[in-house]
């Protein structure tokens, strides 16, 4: 007989995952929703500011970066709109159409979940980027212009898609075809499954390792820290600037000469702004996509088939939400802070 103490813990234990499955399917419909519309908002802001910046031209590197950033955060969307298509029972009829036999869960995470992780840590590369390209230029205005060309940024971005996509191929490997007889309904059938475990265990844990605590660490780091000195040296060029126009400045002429190279362009000024802007939703939206990663990487349980599967659901689909925002409001920033980018936007809506 099972004593008092065994009765316990199993109904704690069961009373927890029974809570979470019923919150899970309470807030499922919201959470799919609010995800399915952000994302259609999002494909069409993105794909507007691809339009936009083409528009304008490329004479300028940071408009490079910022295609780039709309590019990912394109892909970032797709791939968490079909994670969520994937629940749909959309799916379940084209298996049966196609004659494709595999665990949902698992195909969600192979075709959709995988990829959009792929895609939000590029994204995170590439800002990383940027808030050092703006560093740079700050510090050093003249010779920055020479040594980062399109050439260069061209080639740095290829490199951080290539850094961000290609540990996808470590935990697609262990994705498996076979074409099998299926007794029950006395046909063949295309199977999908996860085959060579003893391999794909490591594979999955470089994968989990790069892209929950490599990647997401090195962007917090870099974007963090490249924010901060951003935005002291642009409150340092303000009150350089208020104290020239109000005439109350007691420095040297050396010491002006050197404030005054110092200082910051309102154009540079308007760019800057805008990068801390960008720099800011993303460590905001990041933060609970790869903490669900490392969480995953370290619990077996906490994971689509593990025995917290729905509190994973849970947390996963409001990283997705998150994540999904972060890819989708740059277009607004982009808008509100500059008005070059603005009034072209408006000339693609209407025409002109």
């Amino acid at each position: 007989m099972l004593n008092n103490t065994t009765l316990s813990a199993f109904s704690q234990q069961d009373f927890s995952q029974w809570f979470a499955r019923d919150i899970f399917f309470a807030v499922k419909p919201v959470i799919f929703g609010l995800i399915l519309g952000i994302g259609v908002l999002g494909i069409i802001g993105n794909i507007l500011t691809i339009l936009v910046y083409a528009k304008m031209g490329y004479s300028e590197t940071i408009h490079l970066s910022y295609v780039s950033l709309a590019v990912s955060d394109l892909g970032n969307i797709l791939f968490i709109m079909w994670s969520i298509i994937c629940y749909t029972p959309i799916i379940h009829l084209l298996f049966s159409q196609f004659r494709l036999t595999t665990d949902p869960d698992m195909f969600a995470s192979f075709t959709g979940a995988w990829p959009s992780h792929a895609f939000s840590k590029t994204t995170g590369l590439i800002t990383a980027w940027i808030s050092i390209e703006r560093c740079l230029r700050v510090v050093f205005p003249v010779k920055v212009k020479l040594m980062i060309t399109r050439s260069v940024t061209k080639f740095v971005l290829i490199s951080l898609f290539t850094l961000g996509c290609a540990p996808i191929a470590l935990v697609l490997y262990g994705c498996t075809f076979e074409w099998r007889l299926d007794p029950l309904r006395n046909e063949t059938r295309l199977f999908m499954f996860e085959g060579n475990f003893k391999l794909l265990n490591p594979l999955y844990q470089y994968a989990f390792t790069l892209y929950g605590a490599v990647y997401p660490v090195f962007s917090w780091i870099t974007v963090t820290v490249s924010t901060t000195f951003l935005i002291v040296t642009l409150k340092k060029s303000a009150k350089w600037r208020k104290a020239q126009i109000n005439g109350q400045t007691n420095e040297t002429p050396e010491r002006k000469n050197g404030s005054k190279r110092n200082v910051i362009s309102l154009r540079t000024s308007h760019i800057i702004k805008t990068n801390i802007v960008i720099a800011g939703v993303f460590i905001l939206c990041s933060l609970i996509y790869s903490i669900i990663l490392v969480l995953a990487s370290f619990t077996n349980e906490f994971f689509f088939n593990g025995k917290l599967r729905y509190l994973f659901y849970l947390y996963a689909f409001i990283a997705f939400l998150l994540s999904e925002i972060n890819s989708s409001v740059n277009i607004i920033v982009f808008a509100v802070m500059g008005v070059r980018f603005r009034t072209t936007l408006m000339q693609i809506l209407l025409r002109k």
